[in-house]
């Protein structure tokens, strides 16, 4: 007889060497055994434990009409943000709200025309200068020929000097030059960004260039046209009231700083800079363009110059639109109104 069976049936309670002990772990087969404490079990796909157990942002999507797996979002519950839908332009890009638009544009005009007219009046009222009647030796002459002939006293309008027009033009250029920078800068994101107002050392040649090839053969074209239609007339005939008086080194000088520095810059950042940007929100860029050169024409209340002030104006505009920035329009424009005065002041042409 075996050891094994001698124990066996010699009633020891010593357990049988071949016979498993009762502590052994149960195989993993079985998913037997206690559950390790603190262990949830997965839900059923599709449950209300499963839906409870998910996020936030993915059980509000499943929730509502929206399919997260789409992107779309469903109903926010309490205490969720929700981001309202994005307007988007005609590129696709997100449509920012303007800090300021066309009630900036208008009171701004509007302010530059009635700040003219208080200095106007008050140098009107203040001087014994002759402000309405044309200057130059042409028009002196027909005065005082004039006189004689209808037997008054001799007396030659004398028109305001160089410098105290120059002052008359600050108002102006205050409003439409500087206020709109004052709007980039407080009210928008800069005057590089809300005005394009920068330039690039390319810019200057390319702008000259441009400005005076309109002004020497645009110009000529367009009137010679023109004037097939309606007969000769003195186009420079409302510059010359200010060139005429261009007598020395130092009026001169003034000349061209007024009629070659100061306008195109002031004009440029408020009819390209400010006007065709605003336009542009609400209308294609081709009709900002057309908008802004018919503004700028119109707002010299000139009939027989609006047609080449408008055609250049054009030029202004897609220059600045081209570019993104004011710099090529800018000195497009110097070099227009530069020609004009050294045409005149020099009798040149």
């Amino acid at each position: 007889m075996s050891p094994a069976k001698r124990r066996k049936t010699g009633g020891s309670d010593e357990p049988d060497a071949i016979t498993p002990s009762r502590s052994v772990a149960p195989s993993s087969r079985t998913n037997a055994g206690p559950k390790p404490k603190g262990r949830v079990p997965t839900a059923a796909p599709g449950s209300k434990a499963a839906r409870r157990m998910q996020p936030p942002p993915a059980r509000a999507a499943k929730a509502g009409k929206g399919d997260a797996s789409k992107g779309d979002a469903g109903p926010a519950e309490k205490g969720e943000v929700v981001e309202k839908a994005v307007k988007l332009d005609r590129d696709g890009n997100p449509v920012v709200k303007a800090a300021f638009g066309a009630g900036a544009l208008i009171l701004t005009f509007l302010a530059g025309q009635l700040l003219s007219m208080i200095a106007y009046g008050i140098a009107v009222a203040n001087t014994d200068y002759d402000f309405t009647f044309p200057t130059g030796v042409g028009a002196a002459v027909g005065q005082a020929a004039s006189q004689t002939a209808t037997g008054v006293p001799l007396s030659i309008s004398v028109p305001p000097p160089l410098w105290l027009t120059a002052l008359l033009q600050l108002p102006l250029w205050i409003c439409i030059g500087v206020v709109p920078v004052w709007f980039a800068v407080k009210k928008g994101k800069g005057v590089v960004a809300e005005l394009g107002l920068r330039m690039k050392a390319i810019d200057v040649p390319i702008g000259l260039a441009i400005g005076v090839a309109c002004q020497l053969i645009m110009v000529p074209a367009l009137y010679w046209l023109i004037f097939k239609a309606i007969g000769t007339k003195d186009v420079s005939a409302e510059a010359r009231t200010l060139t005429d008086r261009a007598t020395d080194p130092l009026s001169v000088l003034l000349v061209f700083v007024v009629v070659a520095i100061g306008a195109p810059l002031a004009e440029e950042i408020y009819f390209r800079g400010f006007a065709q940007r605003i336009f542009a929100r609400k209308i294609s860029p081709v009709w900002a363009i057309v908008a802004s050169a018919a503004f700028f024409a119109a707002s010299h209340v000139q009939p027989l110059q609006f047609p080449a002030l408008f055609l250049f104006g054009l030029v202004l505009g897609f220059l600045a639109w081209r570019s993104g920035r004011l710099g090529p329009a800018i000195w497009a424009h110097v070099g227009f109104n530069a020609v004009t005065a050294v045409s005149l002041v020099f009798h040149f042409g």
